[in-house]
């Protein structure tokens, strides 16, 4: 069901990055007020998430901005800019760098706030794994909220990733191909050396047995 002041080529250029993805994108509406759904997502699992992405990178948040394209006819986005850290998929020299994302909503100057039930959040400061795929003009986390892992720090000082998949439904396809109801996602909760390994693994495996992988992201901040 489509949302009064959703056109069919936002929902499209929006949602083209995964399967399944139910998203909204709004242009020229003052305000939204409808009930919260659940997202509906095709369930990955890691090391298929991995596999399709163009890049996989860790560090802070360093800022977010809301991107109000309503005028052009291109709905509010929210960039999300990492500090990158460590890369654990695509170019080596994007660590140390700004790398730049962008999914559908924010609240804009005018007081509207587009909000997509299930799709990740992020707040500066905060420490992150994401797993990027991109598109025409930038990058979304793949699989919806799939892509997004939180990393916290204990009292000890280790760090624990967890990912959280509130609001989301998952389909699987069946033997015949037909999207059917899933399980809920396994939730993941590990060290983050553990993570790096795992995710550098299935990177190092692909590469090994010549798995062709996306091209690589230019180094710098993309928007």
């Amino acid at each position: 069901m489509m949302l009064p002041g959703l056109t069919w080529q936002n929902w499209r250029r929006a949602t083209a990055h995964m399967a399944a993805l139910l998203a909204l994108a709004l242009s020229g509406v003052a305000a939204i007020s409808t009930p919260a759904h659940a997202m509906t997502v095709l369930q990955v699992d890691l090391k298929a998430l991995v596999a399709t992405a163009n890049v996989v990178l860790y560090g802070p948040i360093a800022k977010t901005r809301v991107l109000d394209e309503r005028k052009a006819g291109r709905g509010v986005w929210t960039e999300f800019t990492l500090d990158v850290r460590e890369v654990w998929k695509g170019d080596a020299k994007l660590a140390g760098k700004p790398f730049a994302w962008r999914h559908i909503g924010g609240t804009t100057a005018d007081g509207m706030t587009v909000a997509v039930p299930g799709m990740p959040t992020f707040a500066a400061g905060e420490e992150v794994i994401v797993v990027l795929e991109k598109t025409n003009d930038s990058y979304v986390v793949s699989g919806g909220p799939q892509g997004k892992f939180s990393v916290q720090v204990r009292p000890n000082g280790t760090r624990i990733v967890k990912r959280d998949l509130p609001d989301v439904n998952f389909v699987q396809r069946d033997a015949s191909g037909r999207l059917e109801s899933a399980g809920k996602a396994v939730s993941i909760l590990r060290s983050l050396d553990e993570m790096r390994a795992e995710i550098q693994g299935y990177v190092a495996t692909a590469k090994k047995i010549g798995v062709p992988t996306p091209p690589a992201a230019k180094t710098g901040s993309v928007k």
